[in-house]
């Protein structure tokens, strides 16, 4: 032993004395520690001085796994948070943590964990890892894990790309914004930022998870970097053939070429309590693919960091997940059980295509603040992204199929609401994003209006025929007999149509013995939405009255669009009816009136049997009942 950092620890310079005293520790003894980097940075913190570490029961279990450092940095752990302790052989730690009911802590070296064939909580998705890279800094790592908010300052910091979202609300976006994680031990920092498992970048620079301990364990340099490094560069034993093994370690400096190297920094100098990482491979305990010694994980783990949440193997940001760690931090939940959650695929969460890991203890439970919470937005989001869905999958293709009838389709606004659908969906868990849909939806309404409109204007134009000169593409799908809604008789057939090409297209009428069409509707499935009435409506030259015909929505959602009535001219200027349309908000169950006039815009009008049409868009379902005008 070479003395105490204050009166609660004592600080071993020998691996053999630091195992015996971890053998043999109790409540109320001095921690004991070895002397390293790791802990160097840790005393940093507090200018030598560190706390006693108390008893903190925690849920789960401890498993050790290696040789006797691991063995008695397990029991440091488990004694301290009163939790059962195994210790067994690497090859057997995968199936063990799975055979457990409730949170693992993994406790073992890094590179002892390389021959456990998998990552240790693979059958068990409340475990966490608690690994460091030499027993210095394992020894080190449990103690910050018992005493994890000595010197840490309240809230989160974010650092990101200048060309993700959030940059205008982040901490940093370039290198010389980190100097404030030198000096500051933030609860949470959180790294917006892409990168590899060795790495993660800013386009400024890179924060690199080599250390100066371990990181030359293949016998080549640590930082400052091969590059620099005067002489040939001969590794000490072969490459590991299994591995991918970056440039650095080949003696060729950093993969960032285009940086110098002072814009390399460690991970391990950045300080934190929790660091929150979607960059590919950032937890990689038993499943890297890269030496570990070069790990970004790992890095921070070297550091004061006392866990490290982030992505597995080639990771696909999840949006929302830190949501989903915010939320569960502020509720005071483990973080084991905090992962759980976010590869769970609840909430939003896609939970297997962004896995994440935990390196750290899974029964810790971190004194959270954070920032002030924001609005809780999970069912506002869910309504907002499922009406995207809607508009996405049925609304604008709806209105796109129509080209193939008879209807003035100008596409191109379909195409821009399109992309902005898209556009929404890439940013899913947005303040304000419910708005947008909003919004959105507003603008597809109005596109459905215009069509009304247009299409209104060319029956009065040219007239009407629903399926025009589309009709020969149509096959049958099925036909059954149906009342007729107009006279009330069972004279009429249901008739399902579908286009030859466009197999999306249905087309469903109902067609009378009597009446003839009775309505025509694109929906598809049992059809929800219809335009109610009599296809004979009686008016007199002289006080034509009103046409009156119900829409009604039968479904289980609001739908949106126009409804209209047109008369084909014939003459110009027409004698008939002027078409008339309006728009329409029918909710799930509802039903709209929609009342026209009669009126005849001048004389001309013989007394006789006039058609019409009542046409309408909603939610990108086009429908379509005849009029028929008995003028006398």
């Amino acid at each position: 032993m070479i003395g105490k950092a204050g009166p609660d620890t004592c600080v071993f310079t020998s691996e053999e004395d630091l195992v015996e005293a971890a053998l043999t520790w109790k409540q109320g003894d001095p921690f004991p520690l070895l002397a390293g980097s790791s802990l160097t940075r840790f005393l940093s913190l507090d200018d030598g001085a560190l706390p006693a570490v108390a008893t903190t029961p925690r849920v789960g279990s401890v498993v050790s796994t290696g040789g006797e450092v691991g063995r008695a940095c397990g029991r440091l752990l488990a004694i301290a948070t009163e939790r059962p302790h195994l210790h067994v052989p690497v090859g057997d730690v995968v199936r063990t943590v799975g055979e457990q009911s409730g949170p693992v802590a993994v406790v073992a070296l890094a590179d002892e964990l390389e021959n456990a064939g998998d990552w240790p909580g693979a059958r068990n998705p409340r475990a966490g890892v608690v690994s460091a890279r030499t027993p210095a800094s394992l020894v080190c790592l449990v103690y910050r894990s018992l005493v994890p908010e000595h010197r840490s300052s309240p809230g989160a910091f974010v650092v990101t790309n200048s060309f993700h979202s959030d940059d205008l609300s982040a901490d940093a976006v370039e290198m010389d914004e980190l100097d404030a994680l030198y000096g500051t031990r933030h609860q949470l920092v959180t790294y917006h930022l892409h990168g590899r498992e060795c790495s993660v970048g800013l386009p400024d620079g890179v924060i690199c998870g080599r250390t100066d301990e371990g990181a030359g364990f293949l016998g080549l340099p640590s930082l400052p970097g091969a590059a620099t490094a005067p002489g040939p560069l001969v590794p000490e034993r072969p490459l590991p053939a299994d591995l991918r093994i970056p440039s650095c370690l080949r003696g060729e400096g950093c993969f960032r070429a285009d940086l110098e190297e002072g814009q390399r920094v460690r991970a391990a100098d950045l300080h934190a309590v929790l660091v929150f990482s979607q960059s590919c491979g950032a937890v990689s305990a038993g499943v890297s693919p890269y030496p570990e010694a070069v790990g970004i994980g790992g890095g921070f783990l070297e550091g004061t960091a006392v866990a490290v949440i982030g992505g597995m193997g080639s990771h696909n940001a999840e949006p929302g997940a830190e949501q989903l760690l915010d939320r569960g931090l502020r509720a005071g939940l483990p973080l084991g059980e905090i992962v759980a959650e976010m590869n769970s695929g609840q909430d939003g969460a896609r939970g297997g295509l962004a896995v994440f890991g935990l390196a750290g203890d899974p029964g810790l439970v971190l004194r959270y603040t954070g920032g002030p919470p924001g609005p809780e937005q999970t069912a506002t989001t869910a309504s907002a992204l499922e009406r995207l869905h809607h508009l996405h999958d049925s609304v604008i293709p709806g209105c796109e199929r129509l080209a193939w009838l008879e209807v003035d389709v100008d596409e191109e606004p379909l195409r821009a609401a399109r992309a902005r659908v898209r556009a929404l969906a890439e940013e899913p868990d947005r303040p304000g994003l419910g708005g947008d849909v909003s919004v959105l939806d507003d603008e597809i309404a109005v596109v459905q209006e215009e069509l009304i409109a247009r299409t209104a204007a060319k029956i009065q134009r040219d007239g009407a025929d629903f399926l025009g000169d589309a009709s020969p593409a149509f096959r049958r799908m099925a036909r059954r007999d149906a009342p007729c809604t107009s006279c009330g008789t069972d004279r009429g057939q249901h008739l399902v149509l579908r286009h030859a090409v466009d197999h999306r297209l249905t087309v469903q009428t109902l067609q009378c013995r009597r009446c003839g069409d009775v309505w025509w509707s694109t929906e598809e499935g049992e059809p929800t939405l219809f335009i109610g009435g009599r296809v004979d409506t009686d008016a007199d030259r002289a006080a034509p009255g009103t046409l009156t015909r119900t829409v009604t929505n039968t479904g289980d959602r609001t739908v949106r669009g126009a409804v209209g009535m047109a008369f084909r001219a014939f003459y110009d200027p027409p004698v008939l009816p002027v078409w008339h349309s309006e728009a329409v908000t029918v909710p799930p169950g509802g039903s709209h009136t929609f009342t026209a006039s009669l009126a005849l815009p001048s004389q001309g009008a013989r007394p006789d049997v006039h058609s019409g049409f009542v046409i309408a868009l909603l939610d990108g379902v086009h429908l379509m009942s005849p009029v028929i005008l008995r003028l006398s």
